[in-house]
């Protein structure tokens, strides 16, 4: 992110100097023109940020379970994944049968008639 601060202040500088009117200013309005330059130089930052930012809640959120499992179960070997993967492949065939439109009520359905046979 410096880097990117050093290059827009470079760009800034640059313009203010290829100004041909920059040397007739006053040093309180060249020092204003600096300050204002700063300020939007920090909101373009600000909006950089914004922009790219991929801020993920869950994959943040995940090490509190994790942990949580670690103590429940006293080793993370002993975590097993089986029961959520083999509701989720029951459910699989469902969804990719169902045209995508209310496909809950679809998968449901499915379900209820597997479990019925």
């Amino acid at each position: 992110m410096d880097a990117f601060k050093t290059q827009l202040t470079l760009d800034k500088l640059e313009a203010r100097e290829s100004d041909p009117s920059w040397n007739s200013h006053s040093v309180a309005a060249k020092c204003r023109r600096v300050d204002e330059d700063k300020t939007q130089i920090e909101s373009e930052i600000e909006q950089h940020l914004v922009d790219k930012s991929d801020f993920n809640l869950w994959m943040m959120h995940l090490p509190n379970h994790v942990s949580d499992l670690i103590r429940q179960l006293g080793n993370p070997f002993n975590a097993s994944s089986e029961l959520p993967e083999r509701v989720m492949m029951d459910l699989e065939p469902a969804y990719e049968q169902s045209n995508r439109h209310e496909a809950a009520f679809q998968m449901f359905q499915i379900k209820a008639r597997k479990e019925v046979f």
